[in-house]
């Protein structure tokens, strides 16, 4: 954090702890504070914890599909990645993904699939057409 993000903090009363924890303390099952590496114990009565998202994308690795620095699979808009006629949607495209976005994002992703194939068929039939 910068000394103005730690400045604004201080005047609304927030206290920043740095440094790295070394453990929860638990008392009678219950925590009741965060104990840092040097020793010093901030009381607490809950904690937050960013979650760390992973792929899950060993399946899309072994058909080839390009990847992103952090192993997710990279794709557009409709869910098309680096192999053709493979898509993907909800946390397999992006890790903050909530069960509504990925119905959504999976109806997308049938959608320019029907648009596909459909065109695959129109393009079939019309040189079958033009060979009459």
């Amino acid at each position: 954090m910068t000394p103005e993000q730690l400045e604004l903090l201080a005047a609304r009363g927030v206290r920043v702890f740095t440094g790295p924890v070394a453990r929860l303390v638990v008392t009678h099952d219950r925590l009741s504070g965060v104990e840092l590496t040097d020793g010093v114990v901030v009381p607490r009565t809950a904690v937050f914890v960013r979650p760390r998202f992973v792929p899950n994308s060993d399946l899309l690795a072994t058909l080839g599909c390009d990847t992103d620095a952090g192993g997710w699979v990279t794709h557009d808009t409709t869910g098309r990645t680096s192999v053709a006629g493979v898509r993907v949607a909800g946390n397999a495209a992006d890790p903050r993904t909530k069960v509504i976005t990925a119905a959504g994002q999976g109806s997308g992703a049938a959608i320019a699939i029907n648009a596909e194939l459909v065109d695959e068929d129109l393009q079939r039939d019309l040189a079958a057409h033009r060979a009459r």
